[in-house]
């Protein structure tokens, strides 16, 4: 029994799930040898401390309203609604100025989501 090899199993990856939530943010990323100049917009949406996108679904009245809500905005809301406006194409966006945030009614999170990291942010 002495002086035999102990049998260990193989490390399990623990960086996995973290990357797999920056891919999108890494695909959008210009490369540094790009001579393609980012695009500056009059408004900034800031990631949370984890580098995700403040883009949430807020479920009312027992399930039966649904709205997405962008947080963190900086700069223009005005413009970034006509901007989402024209991308989601007919969906209904209110400006709550005092909070730096935008409703939109319905759930569409993934495509707000998918719009902005397009987008550079």
């Amino acid at each position: 029994m002495l002086g035999l090899p102990i049998a260990r199993p193989a490390p399990r990856p623990v960086l996995r799930p973290v990357l797999r939530a920056l891919e999108s943010t890494l695909a959008a990323t210009p490369k540094a040898g790009s001579n393609a100049e980012p695009k500056t917009y009059p408004y900034y949406v800031r990631r949370t401390r984890f580098q995700s996108l403040p883009v949430y679904t807020d479920v009312r009245n027992g399930g039966t309203r649904r709205q997405t809500v962008v947080r963190r905005i900086e700069g223009d809301l005005g413009a970034l609604r006509a901007d989402l406006a024209a991308a989601l194409s007919d969906e209904s966006i209110a400006v709550k100025s005092a909070s730096q945030q935008l409703l939109i009614k319905g759930d569409c999170a993934r495509q707000v989501r998918e719009w902005l990291t397009a987008r550079g942010f």
